[in-house]
């Protein structure tokens, strides 16, 4: 299940696994890790992504998973998206794009996937996207007020927004035409006019660690903002 996983983050899963059996017991739903992790393709920079759902989780609950929850963050970058089984449906339309990616991008390795015959609303995924698009152009320029003299902290915004990006053109294009692709190739495939390949080549030697000087960043920048506003467009004509 997780033998294609390098040792550190395999290990961390398999400790946080035995912490959530103990700390739940017969109330442990399900654990699903999705993102780049589920699909094995976790970079030193990518975090561990797990969504647990129990029937309920109470203060002594999570104060026991604290320990295990610290460490795994420090090992392997260990994030945890603790759902109760009553809230589901809810979080299906109120994260529609995220839980749209995790429905697709996941692997269980705990219990049963509640996702197998969910449904995520059209409408509530349109809207999220737009919602999401609109958030990260409002966080770039903010970000990009405060830190757009330094190359190192400009490298870290876009790094920071590249899944998320990449994630909205998978869900736009899947909208599109209902066809699922890995958010990296749907980002490569709506930016594929000649004009987009230094932006994308940019963003890919940045989600390496790479870290360019200050104005090839802020070219990259400039780049993001057309992108993201392309993508925005094109969201707001789904309808």
């Amino acid at each position: 299940m997780l033998e294609d996983l390098p040792a550190a983050p395999r290990e961390v899963l398999e400790d946080f696994l035995e912490a959530l059996t103990r700390a739940l017991g017969p109330r442990l739903q399900c654990a699903l890790l999705f993102g780049s992790a589920a699909e094995g393709r976790l970079r030193p920079t990518s975090d561990l992504n797990l969504l647990v759902m129990a029937d309920r989780f109470t203060q002594a609950d999570l104060e026991a998973l604290h320990a295990p929850l610290q460490a795994g963050r420090a090992a392997a970058g260990l994030t945890v998206l603790f759902l109760e089984t009553a809230e589901f449906a809810d979080a299906c339309e109120a994260f529609a794009m995220k839980f749209a990616d995790i429905k697709v991008r996941q692997r269980v390795i705990f219990g049963a996937d509640p996702f197998a015959t969910v449904e995520i609303p059209r409408q509530a995924e349109i809207r999220r996207l737009r919602q999401v698009l609109l958030n990260l152009t409002l966080r770039l320029r903010e970000r990009y007020a405060l830190e757009g003299d330094r190359a190192e902290r400009l490298a870290q915004v876009v790094a920071d927004m590249t899944g998320p990006i990449r994630v909205a053109a998978a869900t736009l294009l899947a909208l599109r035409d209902g066809r699922e692709r890995a958010p990296k190739a749907a980002l490569e495939e709506f930016c594929a006019e000649p004009r987009w390949a230094p932006f994308l080549g940019g963003l890919s030697a940045v989600h390496r660690g790479e870290t360019p000087s200050v104005d090839p960043m802020r070219r990259l920048v400039a780049d993001l903002w057309d992108v993201l506003a392309a993508l925005g467009a094109a969201a707001a004509a789904l309808g």
